[in-house]
C-alpha cells in the first residue's frame, strides 16, 4: 500500500513539474515579447550594412586567435557547452579569461562543494547534484553580475562620452579623433571600449565594423542607437554634431525613466527577496540548532521528493515575480 502511494506521488509529481515548465515557458515567451520585438528591429537594421562593413583583410586571422588549448585544460574547455556564448559573457564582463581558465575554476567549485557536503553527512547523489549545480551557477551568477555591473556602469557614463563627442564634432574635428579623445579621457569601461574602437580602426577595419563589433559585444540598446545614429548619417548625410546632442539627451531621459521605475518596483523586490531566502533561512535555523532533526530533509526518500516539489513550486513564483518586476524602458 505504501509502495502504490509512493509511486502515485512521483506519477503526480512528475506530471507536475511538466505542467510547471510548460507554464514557465509560456509566461517567459509573453513577458519577453517587447525585447525580442526591440532586439530584432535592432538586428535587421544592422543586417542592411553588414556587407558594407566587411573587413578586407578577412581572410587574415591571428594565428593565437584559432590556437586550440592543449592538456587537461583544453579538454575542460572542449567539454563546455555553448563555447562561443560564455566567450561573449566573458568579453562582456571585461574578463580576459580563456576558456579553460574557466572550465577548470567550474570544475574545482563543483569537486570542492561536492566534497564539502559529502563529509557534512550529505547522500552520494545528492552531494554530486548539488555539487555540479554549483559548479556550473555560481560561475554562471558571478559573470551574470560582473556584466550587469559594467553594463550598468557604461550606461551611466554613455551620454558624457555623447557630449564630449559633440563638443569635438562643433570644433572642427573627425569622427575617428572624437571617439579617441573619448577613449582617452573618460574611466574604464566606456574608455575601454572606445579604446578598442580606435585599435580596430588603425589595424584597418572600416568604422561601422567596428562600431558593430562593439555593439556586439556590449549587447546595450544605448551603444546600438549610437551605432544607427553614426551609421544613418554617413549614409545620408546631415548634422552629427546636432544629431548626437539629441541622442545624449535621449539616453539621459531613459535613465532618468529607469530610476523612477527601480524606485516604484523596489517594495515587490524587497518582497521577492525576502520570500525567497526565508525557506533557506529558517532551514538553516533549524540545522544549527537540531542537526539530526533538519539533515532528514535530505536523508530520507519522500522528504528529498517534497523538498524537490518545494523548490520547483517557489522557483516558479519567484520567476513569475522577477518577471512582472521587469521593465523595458
Amino acid at each position: 500500500m505504501g509502495d502504490t502511494n509512493l509511486d502515485i506521488i512521483l506519477l503526480a509529481g512528475g506530471g507536475a513539474v511538466f505542467v510547471l515548465l510548460i507554464v514557465m515557458i509560456v509566461l517567459s515567451n509573453t513577458l519577453s515579447k517587447g525585447r525580442k520585438e526591440t532586439r530584432a528591429k535592432l538586428e535587421r537594421f544592422k543586417a542592411r550594412f553588414d556587407q558594407k562593413t566587411i573587413l578586407k583583410g578577412e581572410g587574415s586571422r591571428s594565428i593565437r586567435v584559432n590556437q586550440e588549448q592543449t592538456g587537461l585544460a583544453g579538454m575542460l574547455s572542449d567539454l563546455l557547452p555553448r563555447r562561443d556564448q560564455i566567450k561573449n559573457r566573458l568579453g562582456q564582463a571585461g574578463l580576459a579569461m580563456e576558456l579553460s581558465r574557466y572550465a577548470t575554476i567550474c570544475l574545482g567549485l563543483a569537486a570542492f562543494s561536492a566534497l564539502t557536503l559529502f563529509l557534512a553527512g550529505f547522500g552520494v547523489m545528492l552531494a554530486l547534484a548539488i555539487g555540479v549545480i554549483a559548479g556550473i551557477g555560481l560561475p554562471h551568477v558571478w559573470v551574470s553580475n560582473r556584466m550587469a555591473a559594467r553594463k550598468d556602469k557604461f550606461t551611466k557614463q554613455f551620454p558624457e562620452a555623447m557630449d564630449l563627442m559633440v563638443r569635438g564634432l562643433k570644433s572642427g574635428l573627425p569622427v575617428n579623433e572624437c571617439i579617441a579623445n573619448v577613449a582617452t579621457e573618460l574611466p574604464e569601461p566606456t574608455g575601454v571600449e572606445f579604446r578598442k574602437i580606435t585599435d580596430a580602426m588603425r589595424l584597418g577595419k572600416q568604422l561601422e565594423e567596428a562600431l558593430w563589433e562593439t555593439a556586439d559585444r556590449l549587447d546595450t540598446a544605448d551603444f546600438k542607437f549610437f551605432v544607427i545614429s553614426l551609421v544613418v548619417q554617413r549614409e545620408t548625410g546631415g548634422n552629427l554634431g546636432e544629431t548626437l546632442g539629441n541622442l545624449s539627451n535621449i539616453l539621459r531621459q531613459r535613465q532618468a525613466m529607469k530610476l523612477k521605475v527601480k524606485a516604484m518596483s523596489s517594495e515587490a523586490k524587497a518582497s521577492a527577496w525576502i520570500v525567497g531566502l526565508l525557506p533557506f533561512i529558517m532551514l538553516g535555523a533549524i540545522m544549527t540548532m537540531n542537526y539530526d532533526y533538519g539533515i532528514i530533509l535530505f536523508t530520507n526518500p519522500k522528504a528529498i521528493m517534497a523538498g524537490i516539489g518545494a523548490l520547483i513550486w517557489m522557483s516558479l513564483g519567484i520567476f513569475i515575480m522577477s518577471r512582472m518586476i521587469k521593465f523595458e524602458v
